[in-house]
């Protein structure tokens, strides 16, 4: 049976880091904050390869995004001897989600000095 795949919108938690494997490869890692039921808080592990790993790399910490990709869960013993599940995403598709855009000021056109004179004929 294949992962099942997972499409998840979050916000990196810290700047997402550039890795390299026993064999050579380059590879990215982030950790993803998302809203969970009830208020609870998803921590999801991100792996991403090639220009996927290039798109995560530009990113920085509390970016928007939205990714997809097969989900893997584990299961581990917490440090206070409960039982926990972890959460990793191989991911395959990223996106950064930007904020809208903030109004520029409108600013006033300088004071015309006293006495200004441009040298234009007065076509009146």
């Amino acid at each position: 049976m294949s992962a099942p795949r997972i499409l998840i919108t979050g916000q990196i938690y810290g700047d997402p880091q550039a890795r390299t494997s026993k064999s050579g490869s380059q590879f990215a890692t982030a950790k993803v904050k998302a809203d969970g039921k009830d208020g609870a808080v998803l921590w999801i592990s991100i792996v991403a390869f090639n220009e996927v790993a290039e798109r995560l790399l530009a990113l920085k910490a509390n970016n928007a995004v939205a990714l997809s990709g097969k989900l893997e869960v584990s299961a581990y013993t917490a440090k206070d001897g409960s039982p926990a599940a972890g959460l990793s995403v191989v991911c395959d598709e990223l996106a950064a989600l930007k904020a809208k855009p903030r109004p520029r000021p409108v600013v006033a056109p300088a004071p015309v000095a006293a006495g200004f004179n441009d040298d234009l004929p007065d076509w009146s």
